[in-house]
């Protein structure tokens, strides 16, 4: 079965004009890859977060990516969430726009994300400024986020990327029962504990070493079993923190 044929739709009335907005089921990008366009890199990036593998277009896209999946901020994120079809006025003309991410927020917000090089890549197409304008306000009529992000201003800075890479290439490391329960006996007894000692509460509960127990560490972040701040150094004194949980969508 196609893509198109697993679509279902939601709509949304904004002042004068009408608004669809098309997803995939189950949390899926609506597209499963993008092409090369404008000598920007391409690819894919996989998530423990979000259980997908998603499509990127541009470092910048791939770092807020990576931002999100170390971020207990972040409950969940998608790459090419959905298209939003935009008729305008009373006439046939329509607008589609495919949003870089959707985040779900732990506050139980909606974020949708655009992320640009520089704000001159909106402000040099009017076509494209007014399509956006647009639809910041179908986002606004139902209740969701919208924001421009510039890639250099607010991604690519440290220490909020460095942090980001490091603990998002540890994902995948393997999270053991006694870890987990250990982690949470600490959270329930202290409520916060310092990075040094969430990294010698894993090594002591797996009998592992350092290293090893700081990727442990990084995949609980990447996991939200625990939570650290990436918008500040991480040093050993860091407070490590139990993210709160709220009911899944």
């Amino acid at each position: 079965m196609s893509n198109g044929q697993n679509l279902h739709t939601r709509a949304a009335m904004i002042a004068t004009s009408k608004a669809t907005i098309v997803e995939a089921p189950d949390w899926h990008p609506i597209r499963t890859f993008v092409e090369k366009a404008q000598n920007k890199p391409v690819g894919r990036l996989v998530s423990r977060k979000s259980k997908r593998a998603m499509p990127w277009e541009g470092f910048g896209e791939r770092h807020l990516m990576m931002i999100s999946e170390a971020d207990s901020a972040v409950e969940r994120f998608l790459a090419q969430p959905h298209r939003l079809e935009i008729r305008v006025g009373t006439g046939r003309r329509r607008l589609d726009y495919f949003p870089d991410l959707m985040r779900r927020m732990a506050d139980g917000t909606i974020e949708i994300v655009e992320v640009k090089k520089s704000k001159d890549e909106i402000d040099a197409d009017p076509d494209y400024a007014f399509k956006i304008a647009m639809a910041e306000k179908v986002y606004e009529a139902v209740g969701w986020t919208f924001r421009i992000v510039v890639a250099d201003d607010e991604i690519d800075i440290d220490p909020l990327l460095p942090n980001a890479l490091r603990i998002f290439a540890d994902k995948f490391a393997f999270i053991g029962t006694r870890e987990r329960l250990a982690m949470e006996e600490t959270f329930e007894a202290k409520g916060e504990l310092a990075y040094a000692e969430a990294v010698e509460t894993i090594a002591g509960a797996g009998g592992y070493q350092a290293d090893r127990a700081r990727k442990v560490l990084h995949a609980f972040f990447c996991t939200r079993s625990a939570g650290i701040d990436i918008t500040k150094k991480i040093t050993r004194d860091s407070a490590v923190t139990k993210p709160d949980r709220r009911g899944r969508r």
